[in-house]
């Protein structure tokens, strides 16, 4: 059937063909073509992103880098070294197969720990640039902003988040709230594609669906280990805004202050929203 093979003939039937078998042959070899360019540019921004939070990381304070495992009494005093990825860490994946340590010990810490303004519901997972996590029944996950982040922002002039249908790669800075001239970005906590926006309602940004069906979750705190973290970024909070002289309160009758940013206009907002959000 084709020019080169015996008995060919240029006759209505072989034109028609020709001309469908080079069509699908052009839409395959297209088809090949564009998914192997986005596969490319889907690594360059993988790995774009891997270097600058590695960089970001590194540039970190000891403080911002505590281990998880010292918010739930299991140390005294460890740093992270594995850029808060808890699945290549063998520490913890040991600590996790045996319970999470020392059940006493971890029990008395939490135990211990004053209750945080706006204590955070158990339902949910905490990632360290303020978001939360919240899983729903159908294998989909909604992404929002911690009461912490929302208290220094108060009232954002614009909420940007991406649309439905983006593909979403965890520790990518994804979405951002503005007010004024100056900006929160936010990092997306898992990856996976996002199937509807939210409306800002208790700080909900998006929801997403794992790219591969499961979501990875092991780099995320539980709500025991939330508590004493955001503890600890409430007094780091505090250091950055107390003023020479001042005894500054943060939360108001249990309960944080709504606009933060609003209160204390002349704080560098800049670089106080950048560090809590992790920012490279």
């Amino acid at each position: 059937m084709l020019p080169t093979a015996y008995e060919f003939h240029w006759d209505t039937g072989h034109i028609v063909f020709l001309g469908i078998f080079y069509t699908v042959l052009a839409v395959v070899l297209s088809t090949v073509v564009v998914a192997s360019l986005r596969a490319r540019r889907d690594m360059n921004k993988r790995r774009e992103s891997d270097i600058a939070w590695h960089e970001s990381f590194a540039e970190m304070s000891t403080e911002r880098r505590t281990c998880r495992h010292e918010f739930d009494g299991t140390f005294d005093a460890k740093v992270c070294g594995h850029e808060f990825a808890c699945g290549n860490c063998e520490q913890h994946r040991a600590l996790a197969a045996a319970g999470g340590g020392d059940e006493t010990t971890r029990e008395a810490t939490l135990a211990a720990a004053p209750a945080a303004p706006a204590t955070p519901p158990d339902s949910r997972l905490y990632h360290r640039g303020h978001t939360w996590v919240e899983a729903r029944t159908d294998g989909t996950y909604d992404v929002g902003v911690d009461d912490l982040l929302r208290s220094c922002i108060g009232n954002p002039d614009r909420v940007t988040v991406p649309g439905v249908g983006t593909r979403l790669m965890a520790g990518t800075a994804v979405a951002d709230l503005q007010r004024g001239h100056v900006h929160a970005h936010i990092t997306t906590p898992i990856a996976g594609t996002v199937v509807a926006v939210g409306d800002y309602e208790g700080g909900r940004l998006y929801r997403l669906r794992p790219n591969d069906g499961k979501a990875r979750l092991d780099q995320l705190l539980r709500a025991t280990e939330a508590r004493v973290w955001m503890l600890r970024e409430l007094e780091l909070l505090q250091a950055r805004l107390t003023r020479p002289g001042e005894a500054l309160a943060l939360a108001d009758g249990g309960e944080l202050v709504d606009d933060l940013m609003g209160a204390y206009p002349d704080a560098d907002w800049d670089a106080i929203l950048a560090d809590l959000c992790l920012e490279p």
